[in-house]
């Protein structure tokens, strides 16, 4: 249905009245959720005759509103005078739909249901109470001093029967609260839970703010209005499961969406769209002003306690102030993918209220993965599986928090980048604990430390292992970092035995590689020596 669209002008005044008056809610129809905030549709719709009508509908946060809504409305229908009217008292339950109807009649039944029990209650204490008003009774019984013995045995032997009948009875009827009790108490619980339920679907109140729409209708027949209003208190984040599979090569990305809001609305069965752009930002480029460069006098700083010349500091500073007119603007970061934003629209209506987060399943991906195993011995007691893979997914994968699964079973979680379509990355899938790795730094008791160090030269002896507990043949690749220097007065040379396979990886200088094979039980070594040599009177600063 096409609409009409209008802008809302914020009239808060009493207008005068038409001759019908319509009261209907606008529920939250439609949501498109963004990094940070929302844009909530609203939609009313009520039959109305031909002619001029006031169409009234709660609308909570007037004083929070940081711009109007705008409002659309069906062909055929136009809009006059626009308002609010503040704390108009309403027929609340007229204005019910039909979930918060069937929630309020739950709670009312509860209500009653507790009513009933809590009289039943009463009853049976009152049952016990007289039961224990006649044992007072029995017990506080006295004969007269002139009674014989055979009429006080007689009163002695109705008093007792009549004592045990009344006990008995007492200890059947508190039996019979008992149940009654818990009963009450269940139904409370159930009171309860319907009274968060019926909270949940954020029920107009029976004082409200109104905005009002005054309609002229050329034809009778069903009006919708729409407000369509922006919030900052919404949000959307995307989660992952990651699946390694190192016998298939193949990941498994499995893509949740988690939706949170706090706008106080609920979103009931609302259509809900998902989109990357961030409309809270810039819209158009910073503005790129003049670069001038200029030049000025030195300024040769006075020691002691004189001042600079007041005339110098006076001209300077009012150079510096021209150059810095205004703060310069910070470029902030957002997340583009071929200068268009991405939209996930959701295939089922969303139940979301204000305060509560959504966690929705997307879908699962499944891409090629090269796993590897990479050591870090320098630093690591364990070597790690990792994962090479291309997205050939044919969209990006979103930047977000990940469950790290490796064959099925969770080893971690991790925070992911964004990985545009065709890009190739590395992904780390947990550690392998039948792996062991350890570094020395050899000493030895005779000053002869591994650590040979005069005032200009020093040398030190590394050896690093790589030790293969599990039963299985593994490929290892080992990294380390081979020690290296950009100041030609400082020379360093260094051995490695056996020679790395591959060198400044990731043109990270001196970063090293060794493609290790080891069988199960089989430990490697590799030896490496750092000769280092400087000039007297300079101090070396390195910590291997």
């Amino acid at each position: 249905m096409r609409l009409a669209t209008v802008s809302l002008i914020a009239l808060i005044a009493a207008t005068p009245a038409l001759a019908d008056e319509v009261f209907s809610q606008a529920p939250v129809s439609a949501v498109t959720v963004y990094p940070q905030g929302a844009e909530m549709t609203l939609r009313a719709t009520v039959d109305l005759p031909a002619g001029e009508h006031r169409v009234f509908l709660p609308y909570a946060g007037v004083d929070d509103l940081t711009a109007l809504p705008r409002v659309r409305t069906s062909p055929g229908v136009a809009i006059g005078a626009l308002g609010f009217r503040r704390a108009m008292s309403v027929d609340r339950e007229a204005l019910f739909t039909e979930a918060q109807a069937a929630a309020f009649d739950r709670l009312e039944a509860l209500d009653d249901a507790v009513a009933v029990q809590e009289d039943e209650i009463a009853a049976a204490r009152s049952r016990v109470q007289a039961l224990d008003a006649r044992l007072a009774f029995l017990a506080a019984a006295k004969p007269g001093e002139d009674v014989d013995a055979e009429t006080m045995l007689a009163l002695l032997d109705t008093i007792t029967n009549e004592t045990g009948a009344a006990q008995a009875d007492k200890v059947a009827a508190s039996a019979a609260l008992r149940p009654l009790l818990d009963a009450l108490e269940e139904l409370q619980g159930e009171r309860k839970a319907a009274q968060r339920a019926f909270d949940r679907l954020a029920p107009p109140a029976a004082v409200n703010d109104m905005l009002v729409v005054d309609v002229t209708v050329a034809t009778a027949g069903p009006v919708t209005l729409e407000l369509t209003e922006l919030t900052r208190d919404a949000k959307w984040e995307v989660d992952y499961d990651l699946d390694l599979d190192r016998d298939a090569g193949s990941l498994d990305i499995a893509r949740k969406l988690i939706v949170v809001q706090e706008t106080g609305r609920v979103w009931s069965e609302a259509d809900l769209t998902l989109s990357t752009a961030r409309p809270g930002e810039a819209v158009g480029p910073s503005p790129v002003d003049p670069d001038q460069a200029r030049i000025h006098d030195e300024i040769t700083l006075m020691r002691g306690d004189a001042a600079p010349a007041p005339m110098v500091e006076r001209e300077m500073g009012a150079e510096v102030a021209e150059l810095f007119v205004e703060d310069p603007k910070m470029t902030t970061a957002a997340l583009q993918v071929d200068g268009l934003s991405l939209s996930y629209v959701y295939p089922d209506p969303v139940t979301i209220a204000s305060g509560e987060a959504a966690e929705l399943a997307l879908d699962t991906l499944t891409v090629e993965a090269d796993p590897t195993i990479e050591a870090a011995p320098r630093y690591d007691d364990t070597a790690f599986v990792m994962a090479t893979l291309t997205n050939t997914t044919g969209e990006p994968i979103l930047p977000g928090m990940a469950n790290i699964l490796r064959d099925g079973h969770l080893v971690g979680r991790e925070q992911i980048s964004l990985i545009p379509a065709g890009a190739e990355t590395t992904l780390p899938f947990g550690p392998i604990e039948g792996i062991r790795l350890d570094t020395i730094f050899a000493r030895n008791a005779e000053g002869d430390a591994g650590i040979i160090t005069r005032s200009n030269t020093r040398e030190q002896q590394i050896t690093f292992t790589v030790e293969n507990l599990t039963e299985e043949t593994q490929q290892v690749r080992a990294l380390f970092p081979l020690t290296y220097s950009e100041q030609e007065d400082l020379r360093v040379k260094v051995t490695a035995q056996p020679a790395p396979d591959e060198r400044d990886i990731d043109d990270k200088r001196g970063v090293s590689a060794w493609d290790l094979s080891l069988a199960p039980g089989e430990t490697k070594a590799v030896s490496i020596t750092v000769k280092l040599d400087w000039p007297e009177g300079k101090m070396l600063n390195w910590y291997p």
